[in-house]
């Protein structure tokens, strides 16, 4: 373990220094960029399928304050046990099944915000409605209620024992950290993905089929979209009664090439996407970079998936390759500084580009956290003696809050509030609350990390080193005095994040009632739309 580590430090040193030449020998022989006077978005009339796709942001933005206020009842249980507050919250809502929801619903509404921006984005770029496309995104939208709503009342049964050994495996609890909910819903879960996949595909072909400049952006985009129903389907190859080590590994499939691999790549492909849209960037310079991305991306992650694998009974053979590929997961994430500047810079490309200022600030959060959550603290836990050590520690929900929030949960807030900016395009926004939110997720999450989750893990890493696993996780060192402030002060962060979680479900209620909208004309909006007619 000590000598794959050191190979995989090596090796993320190289890989860095290779993409720093590469990075340098291709950037800046740009032509002067020219962009739009108007906002090309805005002349798009709305299709009865972009519409119908508003109460999937709707249902995201319920989740996510949700899934918000079960983070801060799970937290808190580990100071006061079974309640909250001196309320018996345990006797209905136990940790096991606040914990379970937590997670579970963190990868639910992201994947709804991402899969109803593929929705709104088809019909707009093929400027095409198909027959019954709006029906068909309403039965999505039903089945993926019922997927949310079944499988947590499954998980509350499983959990309050009410079910037995087979139906719980088919409709309550798996047990199995983001794959926790009942076979049944992970074969619904499937089909509702196959059937959001077919809605894409039909609303993208005729764009397909008629495109010249925007072909291979458009082939990357059909990939990125198939690839998520697929790489979902390794949920499905462990049984009831299969070996602990097999279910383990094609767990980690899902966990990691689902969430971190393709998730990624379809992130970087619906950015790209966006952007060219809008026409703030060249389809040859977004096909090379997305093309580029992905193949990196894929490169370490695909192989990069055995860093899970260490202690599932794998031969050494699978320790070195885990430990040096996953190391170069890290290398594409070093330059998205650049990714940032380059994003900030589009914002002030024009002066209609100031209706997107928020969603591309998301967009530079995404890039903050990934090198943040994803880079540092992932690489943190990654070599084979920190995995020894700290696998299961705070050290790990440190990398899982700022990778999966910072990465993906920042990005599907971007991406609806684009969406949203088109589907309310005729009256310029409030930004008041919405600029607020930002900072206030943004800084909640860092306090969260730096002032708890982080010095309570550098503890039991510490001691783990010293005494061992079982003593770093025991309720002896648990239950310290000074473990016991680390988590009381894990309430500033969780305060600051949580307020600025509330204020964007109030802005995103006021874009339906109003209160989040001016007076004012949209600018350019007008004449858009005059010029679309």
């Amino acid at each position: 373990m000590v000598v794959w580590s050191v190979v995989s430090f090596v090796l993320l040193l190289a890989g860095i220094g290779a993409l720093a030449w590469y990075y340098a020998k291709q950037k800046h022989v740009e032509l002067e960029e020219t962009y739009p006077e108007k906002d090309p978005l805005l002349a798009l009339s709305p299709t009865p399928s972009m519409k119908a796709t508003l109460k999937y942001f709707w249902v995201v933005a319920a989740l996510w304050v949700i899934q918000v206020g079960l983070g801060a009842v799970t937290a808190h249980y580990q100071v006061e046990g079974s309640g909250f507050y001196g309320i018996p919250l345990a006797e209905w809502l136990p940790y096991s099944i606040t914990r379970t929801w937590h997670t579970q619903l963190g990868i639910l509404w992201i994947a709804t915000a991402w899969i109803a921006t593929g929705l709104f984005v088809a019909p707009a770029v093929s400027g095409h409605e198909p027959k019954y496309q709006r029906f068909l995104v309403n039965v999505l939208f039903v089945c993926l209620l019922i997927i949310v709503v079944g499988s947590m009342a499954g998980q509350w049964f499983a959990v309050q024992q009410r079910l037995g050994l087979d139906t719980n495996f088919w409709f309550g609890h798996q047990g199995y950290e983001y794959t926790d909910l009942g076979r049944f819903w992970q074969l619904f879960l499937t089909v509702g993905l196959f059937l959001w996949l077919f809605l894409m595909v039909r609303g993208i072909w005729p764009a397909l089929r008629k495109a010249k400049d925007d072909r291979h952006l458009l082939i990357l985009f059909l990939i990125a979209s198939t690839a998520i129903p697929v790489f979902y389907i390794p949920g499905l190859l462990w049984g009831q009664h299969t070996h602990l080590a097999i279910a383990e590994y094609w767990r980690w499939w899902v966990v990691h090439l689902w969430v971190e691999g393709f998730f990624e790549v379809f992130a970087t492909v619906v950015i790209a996407f966006l952007f060219t849209r809008m026409g703030l960037l060249r389809i040859s310079t977004a096909t090379t970079s997305v093309l580029f991305s992905t193949i990196i991306f894929l490169f370490g992650g695909i192989i990069g998936t055995f860093h899970h694998l260490y202690f599932s009974g794998t031969p050494i053979g699978v320790l070195a390759f885990g430990a040096t590929f996953s190391a170069l997961e890290v290398v594409p994430l070093v330059l998205v500084g650049f990714e940032a500047y380059e994003n900030l810079t589009l914002s002030r490309a024009r002066p209609w580009v100031a209706a997107y200022k928020w969603p591309i600030y998301y967009f530079i959060a995404v890039a903050f956290w990934n090198l943040v959550g994803a880079g540092l603290f992932g690489f943190f836990i990654n070599p084979p003696i920190a995995l020894y050590y700290m696998q299961g520690l705070n050290t790990t929900p440190v990398h899982g809050h700022t990778a999966l929030f910072g990465v993906y949960g920042m990005l599907g807030i971007g991406l609806m509030l684009f969406c949203l900016r088109g589907l309310t395009k005729r009256r310029k926004w409030k930004t008041k609350a919405l600029s607020f939110s930002f900072w206030a997720i943004n800084i909640g999450l860092a306090l969260m990390v730096l002032l708890s989750l982080l010095p309570i893990g550098l503890m039991q890493t510490w001691a783990s080193v010293k005494h061992g696993m079982w003593y770093a996780r025991s309720a002896e060192f648990m239950s310290q005095e000074i473990i016991h402030n680390f988590v009381w002060l894990r309430v500033i962060g969780d305060t600051i994040f949580a307020i600025g979680a509330l204020v964007l479900g109030w802005f995103i209620l006021g874009l339906k009632t109003g209160w989040s909208l001016t007076d004012e004309p949209l600018q350019y909006a007008e004449e858009n739309e005059t010029h679309a007619k």
